[in-house]
């Protein structure tokens, strides 16, 4: 016969459980350039992440179902379209209604911020970037080899075409491409960048209002970044045109007037500037288990099972992300260039 006291024993173990595993809040990872949401590195990350706090939801960001198509939504389309499909897919999923952490790797990680300022609703708790070129790029990633022409001229071309029409309405790139020697021609035809920077004299308030609601924002700067130029621009940094030195954010007006909220999370000690050691997307297994522990798992509500210590969780493995960096940003590159020529 079984004892009631036994009974109810159990019974308030498994609604501990539940309980504990309904406390963990969702995260939602939105992918970079030429990368897919269902690769393996994105697998590897969800994976490591549930290890950690099971029974926690996670969703990966698609563009299409089709994750080929996927990966070429992510060199080609408008990025406002594709920022409010995202706002509609997350508003349309009912574990997120809550809200969730995001984890935006490269280029996913200036749409996430995107989505915080324009959307957020769901509402975004912690958002954690990797090398997002969160004050775009300054310039074309440099050719591997100085000597080749092709790839020189191919640079100089596109940088002068980064502001027609058909690259801001359908490269991605091109959409958050900053050149400082015409910084008001992009501030005339910027579509996406120079808006949700708050760059223009009219200022959406709402921008900043949504950044200041974040409880943590944490920007990942990658030490031997050669793919978001300059490297410094995952913190917002820019470089200095008078003499060629990086610009902390704290020098620039954007943070200065506080445009889209930064000042305000930096006063209140939400604004984290982490560094990682490694060339664009160098995150290791260690890496993941490292942020996991310290921002996601719901305002450290509930504890982690998997220990930093595990031999098999900690080793020095890459978390891959499919092909490289320079080699997607080739294929957009040499996409840009001919339709240039067209």
């Amino acid at each position: 016969m079984v004892h009631l006291g036994a009974v109810l024993l159990a019974l308030g173990c498994l609604l501990a459980t539940a309980a504990a595993e309904s406390a963990v809040r969702p995260v939602v990872m939105w992918h970079g350039l030429g990368d897919d949401y269902k690769s393996g590195g994105m697998q590897r990350v969800e994976s490591l992440i549930k290890d950690m706090y099971p029974g926690i939801f996670v969703h990966s960001v698609y563009l299409d179902e089709d994750p080929e198509k996927d990966s070429k939504a992510s060199l080609f389309g408008s990025l406002n379209e594709q920022i409010q499909f995202v706002c509609d897919q997350l508003a349309s999923i009912p574990e997120l209604a809550n809200g969730f952490d995001g984890l935006g790797f490269s280029q996913g990680g200036l749409f996430l911020r995107g989505y915080v300022e324009r959307c957020n609703a769901p509402k975004v708790h912690n958002l954690l970037t990797f090398g997002s070129p969160q004050n775009g790029v300054e310039d074309m990633p440099p050719c591997e080899n100085p000597r080749d022409f092709v790839c020189r001229r191919r640079n100089a071309v596109l940088k002068t075409q980064a502001y027609a029409a058909y690259a801001q309405n359908s490269v991605t790139v091109a959409q958050y491409y900053r050149d400082l020697d015409r910084y008001d021609k992009y501030l005339e035809f910027s579509a996406y960048l120079a808006d949700v920077n708050n760059e223009r004299s009219t200022k959406n308030i709402t921008y900043a209002d949504n950044i200041k609601s974040l409880e943590n924002l944490v920007l990942y700067l990658f030490t031997e970044d050669q793919t978001v130029v300059p490297k410094e621009s995952a913190w917002f940094g820019q470089t200095d045109k008078s003499n060629g030195a990086q610009m902390s954010l704290e020098d620039r007006a954007l943070f200065q007037e506080d445009w889209i909220g930064l000042k305000s999370l930096y006063q209140d000690g939400k604004l984290k500037r982490e560094i990682l050691e490694g060339r664009h997307m160098n995150i290791t297994n260690a890496t993941v288990l490292d942020f996991a522990a310290k921002y996601l798992g719901s305002s450290g509500q509930f504890e982690p099972m998997v220990a930093m210590s595990a031999p098999d969780a900690v080793q020095e493995a890459m978390v891959r992300f499919g092909q490289s960096f320079h080699d997607r940003l080739q294929v957009v590159l040499s996409a840009m260039a001919g339709m240039a020529y067209m």
